[in-house]
């Protein structure tokens, strides 16, 4: 007897952990759409998966018909199902949308979608951050997708980093958080150190290659990244973590959410710490991260209030490095800038963003914000001494019988930038409607001081100012676009985007060189995209983008005493006309045509590009101070080539990913100056065809 109990028991104990395996389609309850990143696990087990672009999922494991299904989605009322009930139903998953939709307020337009967006584009969800980042950066996490190349001057990816895409630099690109510009008004570049710690917030990245959303007022050139911060968590929780590394690299954090509050509120609170000596000598960093949100649910309005941030000091490490250095393990560590040549800055991020829902068809959003940056670098300035007086001291009636030496140079800098954004979005029977408008200003304070040097008159006060210049930037936008459904298998783009944008140079000292310049700029985008049926898509799509110059490109005013002039025609007498500047905006035609293949194990996307440039900035072959690329235009220049992103899932816990780009960047006509002299010594300008020159900086071929 006791032998048939046993054998009862282990039949019934096999019965309960068989293997199991369910699959099905997540998916809008109201409209239909699938849910990609969907979550799909077994209740109180470890044994999960995510959907895919067509909300498909397949999950199997050691688990029974007793056990429980559990799907969830953020935005989305979560549902438990039972294996035996769920495994003769229609296997078609509808979840229903609650009434605090975190991630809806202000992304409308700027996030691209899989079968619909006629574009090539990456993207990374949450779960995927949660799996992949510790430390990093920005640049270096976005790095291993098609076209995405990135560099670090420290060495180890914290600090100073740059991004390119198809080989345009960051200048080029257009960032956005929650759909608002981060890049540069007057650099037009992004400073990634003044957001630390930002991805331990973030909900979603998209990259887009290529011209991106109009709905963005930064013109996009090589592409656009979208960061979507959707911190909030439907349950209380608090973390606290800490991390070690290489190079003694160490992370300490702390995160709070509140969870839903009376079924209205959330709150949402993280503070970290990133310390690290770096890979280079004294390439050292201090960050310190803030991220603090606040978020209320009513029934027809959402409201969400967002600032984040973080001081931030680092030791600089700008000079790059011989060849022959690169190749030695313990050469590659130098770093040519002195060990006092340090930084500290300070850049806060004020938003609120708002959604009212009029009614279903019908929304809102409003995003207003502010940015308020002040800090400063030193930097060696012992090459001063070739200039007859580049700090001015004679000419401000200072006794300079000695030029000073060894000179530590303080560059400073004070910014304010606000603005408002908002958008209607109609949801009417045949797609989405979307139009709004863009105001910004940004106004700025920049000058520099001797921090210290040798042989310097006792007299010259510590805010002694050898340059000094206000900027400012206005910038107006308005912008339409409507995503057309033709048919059940089309859907059509069309976009416009009419941007003003105005540059400002005024107050400065010593010289007087007030300039103000503007101009208005067209940028139109259609395209198609065809769904042959759930698992294959192509797209086609066309664009042209406009983009100013930097405002150092016109006049470098902080190199004023070291020879910089503005860059505008003169008369003979010198005087500048600042409505003629000699340096132009460029602009760009870009075609893309491309083809995606999704299943639950196999993702394949092929994109085939032409971009054609009149006035392109590129790479004149030379540096500034700083080891950065001095730019100009050439009147026409190409890039041409084809992306491969793919990536084969084997299990459930491997992932085969491949990506790779070919191209072919060159200068179809174009020339330029340099300062030379004849067979007699005379000091001559001379001109040099760069007709069919390959573009500097960007690769034929990247794989990762």
């Amino acid at each position: 007897m006791k032998k048939i109990l046993v054998i009862l028991i282990l039949i019934n104990s096999l019965a309960i952990s068989q293997s199991l395996k369910v699959s099905g389609k997540v998916v809008d309850g109201k409209t239909g759409l699938p849910l990609e990143f969907a979550n799909v696990i077994i209740a109180n087990t470890q044994i999960g998966t995510s959907t895919d672009n067509n909300g498909l999922f397949i999950l199997g494991g050691n688990f029974s018909e007793k056990d429980s299904l559990v799907i969830s989605f953020l935005g989305y009322k979560y549902k438990k199902l039972l294996i035996a009930d769920y495994q003769i139903s229609d296997k078609l998953i509808r979840l229903e949308i609650v009434e605090y939709k975190f991630k809806s307020i202000i992304v409308n337009g700027i996030i691209a979608k899989e079968g619909i967006t006629p574009s090539s584009f990456s993207k990374i969800n949450r779960k995927e951050i949660e799996e992949n980042y510790s430390i990093q950066d920005i640049p270096e996490y976005l790095s291993t997708l098609p076209s995405v190349t990135s560099y670090s001057e420290n060495g180890n990816g914290i600090g100073y980093n740059y991004l390119s895409i198809r080989g345009f630099d960051q200048r080029r690109i257009s960032i956005s958080v929650n759909g608002i510009p981060q890049n540069d008004p007057e650099d037009h570049n992004i400073y990634w150190l003044d957001m630390p710690d930002l991805l331990e917030s973030t909900e979603l990245v998209q990259v887009q290659r290529g011209a991106g959303a109009g709905a963005i007022g930064f013109p996009s050139i090589g592409g656009s990244i979208n960061i979507i911060t959707s911190p909030f968590s439907d349950k209380p929780n608090f973390e606290f973590g800490a991390s070690v590394g290489s190079y003694n690299t160490r992370k300490y954090s702390a995160k709070f959410s509140s969870g839903l509050i009376d079924n209205k509120y959330s709150i949402y609170a993280k503070l970290s710490k990133t310390l690290s000596d770096g890979y280079r000598d004294n390439s050292w960093v201090d960050f310190n991260s803030y991220h603090i949100s606040a978020a209320r649910y009513d029934k027809n309005i959402t409201t969400q209030i967002n600032l984040f941030g973080g001081p931030v000091s680092d030791g600089l490490a700008f000079y790059g490095l011989p060849k022959a250095f690169i190749k030695d393990k313990d050469l590659r560590k130098t770093n040519f800038v002195l060990p006092r040549e340090v930084e500290e800055f300070s850049q806060p991020h004020y938003e609120i963003l708002n959604e009212i829902k009029l009614s279903n068809d019908l929304k809102i959003n409003n995003a207003v914000f502010l940015v308020i940056g002040k800090g400063y670098f030193d930097y060696d300035g012992s090459w001063s001494i070739y200039y007859d007086d580049y700090f001015r001291l004679k000419e401000n009636g200072f006794d300079s019988t000695h030029v000073p030496t060894n000179s530590l140079i303080r560059a400073e800098v004070s910014n304010v930038q606000y603005g408002v954004i908002p958008k209607l979005t109609w949801e009417h029977a045949n797609g989405t409607l979307i139009s709004g408008f863009e105001y910004r200003n940004h106004r700025s304070k920049h000058w520099g001081n001797i921090r210290f040097a040798e042989n310097i008159p006792n007299d010259v006060p510590q805010n002694y100012q050898y340059y000094y210049y206000e900027g400012g930037k206005n910038i107006v936008n308005f912008f339409v676009n409507e995503n057309y459904n033709l048919t059940e298998n089309i859907n059509l783009l069309g976009e416009v985007q009419l941007s003003y944008h105005e540059y400002k140079l005024f107050n400065e000292k010593y010289l007087g060189n007030d300039f103000s310049i503007d101009g208005l700029y067209l940028n139109p985008r259609i395209g198609a995209n065809y769904k042959f049926d759930n698992s294959i898509n192509s797209y086609v799509s066309f664009a042209k983008v406009t983009r100013e110059p930097r405002l150092k490109n016109y006049y470098d005013a902080a190199e004023s005493s070291g020879g910089a002039t503005p860059q505008f025609e003169s008369n003979l007498n010198g005087v500048y006309d600042f409505n003629n500047p000699l340096v132009k905006p460029e602009t760009m035609y870009d075609v893309e045509v491309g083809a995606r293949y999704a299943s639950d194990r196999f993702n394949f996307n092929l994109n085939l590009f032409y971009m054609l440039f009149n006035d392109e900035i590129v790479s004149q072959g030379q540096l500034d101070r700083f080891g950065q690329p001095i730019t100009g235009n050439v009147d026409k220049s190409i890039h041409t080539g084809i992306e491969i992103e793919s990536n084969v899932k084997i299990t459930n816990n491997i992932e085969f990913i491949f990506n790779s780009g070919f191209s072919k960047n060159y200068i179809s006509n174009g020339s330029t100056f340099i300062n030379s002299t004849d067979v007699e010594g005379n000091e001559i300008v001379r001109e040099i065809d760069l007709t069919n020159n390959s573009i500097a900086g960007f690769p034929s071929l990247t794989v990762n």
